[in-house]
């Protein structure tokens, strides 16, 4: 009796610690593909930052000018967007 209760243990931990290893794998690449996208994502800004920087502000400025007369809805979509953003992180700060 105690051999069967013992084996029943040992299958139910080896498929206990499969089923962790499974997991742990599953977890390592998600946090691999994560880090793979903040990296992607810090040099999408930092090239945007070096252009800023070398066309300065004038440059953005016309580029702004340009996208809000290409896009005009876009451009009053994010307008809008942006206004209500501030004005939630201003109310949020004052109560």
């Amino acid at each position: 009796m105690e051999n069967i209760n013992a084996s029943e243990g040992e299958r139910f931990g080896k498929r206990a610690a499969e089923r962790i290893a499974g997991a742990a794998e599953a977890t390592g690449q998600k946090l691999d593909a994560a880090v793979d996208y903040v990296e992607s994502a810090k040099q999408s800004a930092k090239q945007t930052l070096d252009q800023v920087r070398q066309e300065g502000w004038k440059g953005m400025k016309g580029k702004i000018f340009e996208f809000t007369r290409n896009e005009p809805l876009s451009a009053l979509v994010i307008a809008a967007g942006a206004g209500v953003f501030f004005g939630w992180l201003t109310t949020r700060t004052r109560g």
